[in-house]
């Protein structure tokens, strides 16, 4: 090295190293099978099940099967929290795996999970938690009433949906557990008490544990398992405790098997290139161009294929090069001369043209969804003066996660193996059956942990197409993956968007009529996305309409629906309207707040007044540096579940316009209680992150049908030398279930950074990324 004192940090600064370094595994290595060490997938016990969740092992081991995706998220660890709060086994010995697709097609719920809150079940809070109760998934894939219900990892619900049944899995095999002790020692049950794993008959001091008595237990079926109870919230003793992830010990040391690190003997590779424009297919190719590259096997084209056999998450006609290697596989295939067919008209769309639809749409009559007082009235008598109006806008936002989509295939005539990362598998089980003509019962997913989702359609349709090739080559298994470009463009978006809020003031600075107008495409999920300002902020006269286009860009979930977009116009339209008024805009939102009649009002004006507290809100602050507050809550008008919070986000801008966010303080609701309050924090944490960068950075532009930034070269992220922020967080308690965890917390960051850099700097923007605007200041 030419300075012994270059470390790490300089490198990553810009010092410059070169490293080489090989390794050479030895032979039986270099055949590793799916069952290596640090596989997440199911595996069948070697002893016998209490249940369909838990297996006890002799030595007391606790084997919990999770029927989620763990994605980063934690659901491993709250999945598992739940089922041993109610089970009692020692946390210390508690070991997860994956519930198996392929099981759940074969088997059906068992009865006493069927029995729903909300309906005369036996949930200790009477219920009300919105559920999916006995339909096991939507969409219609698979059959309902299946073994481990909805297996999809979306919408925030892993711990909302699952709640429920999770811990009665874990009571019922308690029960069992204690049934089969008390037929050993031939005592009444209830004599009997139970403490991590050890089961306890007072009268005699006779103990025994979970593992001596499983196999007993897994032969005493519960004579009335529709009567067990579970434990209301002030009674949990493991949830609601700070839990590390248990999957993060394998992630460190580097022994977790993503689906990219699946190898398989006799495995073949293969790349993959979709037309760049949605809904473009392939003209021709030139096989005879790469047939004589090292390692190529044969190319396989797949056109637009039906949406029913793919849940229509294959957007464009594409080619794959099957070769030995993966990086043969890429070479031949930039190689390869392909011609595409692309609709004139889906080449003509750029991001200029597409905001100027999505701006004429807002005049055109939309689907009016709240329409309440008389907005036309109150508008048509106000004084031009105390008239405010923004429209602000939102580009198209990819997943951008760290792991390419992936999937390895095994097709044979009469089964179909699949090793991935999914957010979904109940729907790629059905996905396979349907393209290779193998019944569900006869597909396997070997489920993966996903590096990265941040959507229902988080995993692309990387497994339609491996299943398309591997149908093509059976008994040969087919490891298809990515490219990073591919990744950008084998997926849905968050839609690009636009609103129009116009509102008017009465003498005191107070609004008086709304109307929101909002535009996204018409086959998004953005458009129904709750967006009804009057429900959280008093309006007497209010009018929120839908307004779609057509565009070809497929959309769908990322990180939430609507909700990051439409907390941006609010908040910041919140805040314009405060300006306006002249008011303190945490007292203007406060009192805005109390004039409502919601049924969380109380929880919304907490979350407001701690956030304010935590931050010293109107104490001064150096020149540069501005605070803003925001409101941020789901399902407040619903008086069902909510999930609410406050933030308070401090941030600075220098003169040469660089903008750091250097704290955010957080009020955060509780509900009953959280499974895993360590999980929950790194939850937020993280969305602040993400949403910042959103603010700040990110966004894809189209040009003549195509994304332009498909890869980080062009994708803009923060970087090393922007500190991330003090994040302080407060939870505080209220009587009600929580919506989720899993998206829509920290989006009032974007709205925040643009009403601080309007503080400092004089100038509003309402076009995000803010990275394109001019921040600097004198």
């Amino acid at each position: 090295m030419a300075s012994p004192t270059l470390n790490r940090r300089d490198v990553l600064a810009g010092g410059g190293a070169f490293v080489l370094a090989f390794w050479v595994p030895p032979r039986a290595a270099q055949a590793q099978t799916a069952s290596a060490q640090g596989a997440a997938w199911y595996t069948d016990p070697a002893v016998a099940e209490i249940n369909a969740w838990i297996v006890v092992e002799p030595d007391d081991t606790v084997i919990i099967r999770i029927a989620q995706t763990e994605l980063g998220q934690g659901v491993w660890t709250s999945n598992a929290m739940m089922v041993c709060e109610e089970l009692q086994c020692d946390w210390q010995k508690v070991r997860p795996i994956y519930a198996s697709a392929n099981r759940d097609a074969r088997e059906m719920a068992p009865a006493w999970t069927l029995d729903v809150p909300g309906n005369g079940a036996t949930d200790p809070n009477g219920g009300g938690e919105p559920t999916f109760g006995n339909r096991a998934r939507e969409g219609g894939f698979g059959i309902p009433d299946s073994l481990y219900r909805r297996m999809r990892t979306n919408a925030a619900s892993s711990v909302k949906d699952g709640r429920y049944y999770l811990q009665l899995a874990g009571a019922e095999a308690r029960e069992r557990l204690m049934l089969a002790a008390a037929n050993l020692w031939a005592v009444p049950v209830d004599e009997l008490t139970v403490k991590d794993s050890v089961i306890t008959h007072a009268r005699s001091a006779r103990t025994t544990t979970y593992g001596k008595v499983a196999a007993l237990a897994s032969r005493t079926p519960h004579p009335n398992p529709e009567a067990i109870a579970l434990k209301p919230p002030e009674q949990w003793t493991l949830m609601g405790t700070e839990q590390k992830n248990l999957d993060i010990p394998m992630k460190v040391t580097g022994e977790t098997k993503y689906g990219i690190d699946v190898r398989l003997p006799g495995m073949k590779w293969a790349a993959v290139k979709t037309c760049p424009v949605y809904g473009g297919d392939v003209k021709s190719y030139d096989f005879e161009a790469i047939r004589g590259m090292p390692g190529v096997r044969s190319v396989h084209q797949f056109p637009i294929p039906d949406p029913k056999l793919t849940r229509g998450r294959v957007f464009s006609g594409g080619v794959a090069v099957v070769a030995d290697a993966w990086y043969q596989a890429k070479t031949a295939l930039d190689a390869l001369p392909i011609e595409w067919t692309v609709p004139p008209e889906r080449a003509a769309f750029n991001t200029a043209n597409m905001r100027a639809a999505l701006l004429a749409a807002l005049d055109e009559p939309g689907r009016v969804r709240v329409n309440q007082g008389d907005v036309d009235a109150a508008f048509a008598r106000a004084d031009p003066l105390r008239v405010v109006e923004a429209t602000y806008y939102t580009p198209y936002l990819p997943r951008a996660r760290m792991e390419p989509g992936n999937a390895t295939v095994l097709v044979t005539d009469d089964r179909v193996d699949i090793w991935i990362g999914d957010q979904s598998p109940q729907e790629t089980r059905f996905s396979a059956a349907q393209i290779t003509g193998v019944p569900e019962h006869n597909v396997y997913l070997h489920m993966c942990h996903l590096g990265g989702g941040f959507g229902r359609n988080g995993n692309g349709p990387q497994a339609e197409q491996a299943l398309m090739i591997a149908n093509a080559n059976r008994g040969t298994p087919i490891h298809l993956l990515w490219t990073r470009e591919e990744d950008f463009v084998g997926t849905t978006y968050r839609a690009m968007g636009m609103a129009r809020l116009k509102a008017v003031l009465d003498a005191d600075g107070w609004p008086l009529a709304l109307e929101v107008r909002t535009s996204m495409q018409q086959d998004g999920f953005g458009p129904d996305a709750s967006f009804d300002v009057a429900s959280r902020y008093y309006v007497p006269s209010y009018r929120f309409s839908n307004h779609t286009t057509n565009f070809h860009v497929p959309v769908g979930t990322r990180r939430g629906v609507g909700q990051a977009a439409h907390e941006f116009y609010r908040e910041s339209f919140i805040d314009e309207l405060a300006h306006a008024a002249g008011k303190d805009p945490y007292r203007y939102r406060r009192e805005l707040i109390a004039r409502t009649d919601l049924p969380f009002k109380a929880d919304m004006l907490t979350a407001l007044d701690m956030a304010a507290e935590m931050s010293g809100w109107g104490t001064p602050l150096p020149k540069g540096t501005a605070r803003a507050i925001a409101l941020e809550e789901r399902g407040a008008e619903t008086g069902n579940s909510a999930t609410i919070s406050a933030m308070v986000h401090t941030v600075s801008v220098g003169r040469d316009g660089r903008v750091k966010l250097e704290r955010v303080d957080v009020a955060h609701e509780s509900g009953f209680g959280l499974v895993n309050p360590l999980s929950v924090k790194k939850q937020i944490e993280g969305q602040i992150t993400w949403f910042y960068n959103d603010a700040m950075h990110q966004a894809c532009n189209i040009e003549q049908g195509r994304i332009v930034e498909n890869n980080f070269d062009t994708f803009s992220l923060s970087r090393i030398d922007e500190d991330p922020p003090v994040i302080n967080i407060q939870f505080f308690p209220t009587a009600h279930w929580l919506v989720g965890m899993g998206h829509d917390r920290g989006t009032s960051v974007q709205a925040a950074l643009a009403s601080a850099i309007f503080q400092i700097t004089g100038k509003r923007f309402r076009d995000l990324p803010l990275r394109q605007h001019d921040l600097r200041w004198s």
